[in-house]
């Protein structure tokens, strides 16, 4: 027998089902049945459900429960078009009440079942939809309705029957009632096998023909990101102009030779690559916000190491001046999406957000949307409430980091509590079957999706905070042609901008651009070790270890942050040796010095294992940035090729087996922790900036720490302690003089 399940709701229907998708593919493969239908309450699940259906060799059907008019249908995509007009429809249902006129509007490809309850609402719906079925869920209800259009659906929330008395819990959790006054008898609501449907009799001639019915494929869609507007011009001359503006900003009438070979060469790949309008995108916001004294960060990640950025003023590290690789950042030999994180002011990132909405549609510009789980403690608290128990104090020995399950078997005091608590056992154990669970909608901490089409016609959207976000979270946008841009908030350039503005009101004019890279006193914060206040070299760990590194010039300050992890750590002792002159420096071979001399011969940057694949063994940097991808991914077969053909090809340049085996065992060895050197430089930029400014401005600089932290005591003491040290005077609270910050 064929049979889809019609009527599966999962996780995403947020605190209505137990059950999650990749369980539930699983179980119906193991099961039999060869197609599923999922009819969530949102559209949330829809590209997971879809993937791992297409694994598993299964047809995804997909569905949505509307709500309408107190009572719910149930809505199928056919096919392509009709999934987009599930879309719209599931981004309406986030923002206003279901009507006829809506579905009316996207009615097209879809096939409606209207469940028992809803069967009056047919003369209505009937002059929609073309394709109308009456649901039913037992004998006595199929004898009622019309035997041509009944098709049986039976709602399932559960995998196994002893699941469902936990949906009881759900349904308190989300109404914030006690469990006690659910009345709903969910014994019904889970997933039959084969042989169970087999034994209700009942005519599923209908069941297949609406499956067969049926034919839904999601495509990867192309060109979406939206056309910036390039005067006629085409975007790659558009922003060949733009960069050529750029260059001569940065470097004057006389640009060096190496720079303009580099531009070319980034620009031709950018432009083979079809990313020139992704370019003038993101140099676009960047400069509104720089119009509107928004600041924004130096760089991060690998978008550092590309002159193009540079130029654009999208970042501010110059990539030659600190051998940075474009290679790292957008690689012509690997097709991927490239990837521009920008740092904003942490207090006015929304605006430069705002900009991108006005400037693209409400619809164009959206964030993505993220999901709150029952997570451990989160779990405890919940299921404690809805049975009238207090579960603070349980909630307060669980480590958030473990599941309840870890946290039971490594904490001796939370069994006690429970052998000796008989209610509060029965509510872990509720937690624990349901921990886990999506609770709650959230929103991506800086991810934007920006497109050239209103983005419901390949995602659902749902509103949130007077914007729309992505329904689908980070992991599905790509696949589906859509790029995601981050735009990340950082507290510290609060502190750098709220210093700059006091400057400014007190007649001294300074930028964060205009800080000089070679100031002695600024290098002497980190060589003493005064780097409290300072980003990413505040913390006691990094502290001790500047005690002993004493960097004292920028190469080393960024040397510091690539060091200072898991894995390099290992090689401190042995780098603080060479930079000592203790320990002899080695480089394996002369031809390799120049690569490796800056850091003493250890290999600390994922730049390096590229460089060093370059020179040894001809690779192009971009297979070296494919090597340097295999090796930190430990992909085995890929290694065993790649180390012959690095050997091969480092003995025909002249170089040993000896030394290119022992080479390649290193790259391999740092491979999974070599820092990105792009990112290194530009957050050690930041953090230089920052020491500048404690080094010639203390006091405004404390002042700074003190308002960012206004509401916190532990932080108020321990900056005013710092202010102290720094021989700064703090005056106490005076009715007369004191104001809203320090």
């Amino acid at each position: 027998m064929h049979y889809t399940p019609l009527y599966i709701q999962t996780e995403n229907s947020l605190l209505k089902s137990m059950i999650r998708i990749p369980e539930l593919v699983s179980y119906a493969k193991e099961q039999g049945f060869t197609s599923l239908a999922l009819t969530d309450t949102s559209m949330f699940g829809v590209m997971e459900f879809y993937e791992a259906c297409m694994e598993s060799e299964i047809q995804p059907i997909i569905g949505l429960e509307v709500p309408y008019y107190e009572k719910h249908i149930l809505l199928y995509a056919k096919n392509y078009h009709g999934y987009q007009n599930l879309c719209k429809i599931a981004t309406s249902l986030s923002k206003e009440t279901i009507d006829e006129i809506l579905l009316k509007m996207y009615n097209s490809d879809l096939i409606c079942i209207l469940p028992y309850e809803a069967v009056d609402r047919l003369f209505i719906l009937e002059k929609i939809y073309d394709e109308i079925y009456l649901g039913y869920t037992n004998r006595e209800e199929y004898e009622k309705i019309d035997k041509e259009r009944a098709i049986y659906v039976h709602k399932i929330a559960a995998l196994k029957k002893e699941d469902t008395e936990y949906l009881v819990y759900l349904e308190a959790i989300r109404k914030g009632v006690f469990a006690s006054s659910i009345e709903t008898d969910y014994s019904k609501d889970y997933f039959p096998s084969l042989k169970e449907f087999e034994e209700k009799d009942y005519n599923f001639s209908i069941n297949k023909k609406f499956t067969e019915s049926i034919h839904i494929e999601i495509p990867k869609r192309e060109g979406l990101l939206p056309q910036y507007e390039t005067n006629g011009l085409d975007t790659f001359t558009y922003l060949k102009g733009l960069c050529k503006e750029g260059l001569k900003k940065r470097f004057g009438e006389k640009v060096p030779k190496i720079y303009i070979e580099r531009l070319k060469y980034e620009l031709e790949v950018i432009h083979s690559m079809g990313f020139c309008n992704y370019f003038l995108i993101v140099q676009d916001y960047v400069k509104y916000a720089k119009e509107h004294e928004i600041l924004v960060g130096p760089g991060r990640g690998s978008a550092a190491g590309s002159l193009v950025s540079y130029v654009l003023e999208i970042t501010d590290i110059d990539p030659i001046r600190y051998q940075l690789l474009f290679e790292r950042f957008l690689n012509p030999e690997r097709i991927t999406m490239p990837d521009i994180d920008i740092d904003f002011l942490d207090e006015r990132r929304d605006e430069v957000i705002r900009y991108c909405v006005s400037k693209y549609g409400l619809k164009r510009a959206s964030g993505i949307i993220t999901f709150g789980t029952l997570a451990s403690k989160q779990a405890v608290r919940d299921v404690c409430k809805c049975l009238s128990l207090n579960g603070d104090a349980l909630a307060k020995m669980l480590n958030s980091k473990y599941t309840l399950d870890e946290n039971f078997k490594n904490n001796p005091n939370i069994r006690k509590y429970l052998q000796e608590q008989e209610k509060m056992r029965k509510a872990y154990f509720i937690a624990k079957k349901l921990e886990g669970l999506k609770r709650h909608t959230s929103i991506h901490a800086a991810g934007v999706v920006i497109s050239s089409v209103d983005l419901d016609e390949v995602v659902p959207l749902y509103y949130h905070n007077n914007m729309y976000l992505c329904a689908y979270s980070m992991n599905y946008l790509e696949n589906l042609g859509l790029l995601k841009m981050d735009f990340l908030a950082l507290k510290n350039l609060n502190i750098i901008d709220r210093i700059l503005r006091d400057l400014h009101k007190d007649g001294i004019k300074l930028n964060f651009e205009s800080i000089p890279l070679n100031d002695q006193e600024a290098f002497r914060i980190f060589e003493e070790i005064n780097t409290i206040g300072i980003f990413q070299f505040e913390s006691e760990g990094m502290m001790n270890f500047l005690r002993k590194f004493k960097p004292k010039t920028f190469d080393e300050i960024y040397a510091s942050l690539a060091l200072y992890r898991p894995g390099p750590m290992g090689e401190i002792s042995t780098y603080l040796k060479r930079k000592e002159g203790i320990e002899k420096v080695e480089y394996y071979d002369s031809r390799l010095e120049d690569i490796l001399k800056p850091t003493y011969g250890i290999l600390i940057y994922q730049e390096q294992i590229m460089q060093v694949a370059n020179v040894m063994a001809s690779y192009s940097l971009g297979e070296a940035d494919i090597l340097r991808r295999a090796m930190s991914k430990k992909k085995e077969d890929v290694l065993l090729g790649e180390r012959e053909k690095f050997i091969t090809r480092s003995i025909q340049n002249g170089y040993t087996e000896k030394i290119a085996t022992e080479v390649y065992e290193l790259i391999l060895k740092f491979a999974s922790y070599g820092f990105n050197k792009a990112h290194s430089v530009s957050y050690a930029m930041i953090a230089y900036k920052m020491a500048y400014l404690k080094a010639h401005y203390p006091a405004y600089f404390v002042k700074a720490l003190l308002d960012m932290s206004i509401g916190s005591a532990i932080a108020t003491k321990n900056y005013i302690y710092e202010a102290k040290k720094n021989r700064l005077q703090i005056r106490p609270p005076s009715i007369n003089s004191s104001e809203k910050q320090y």
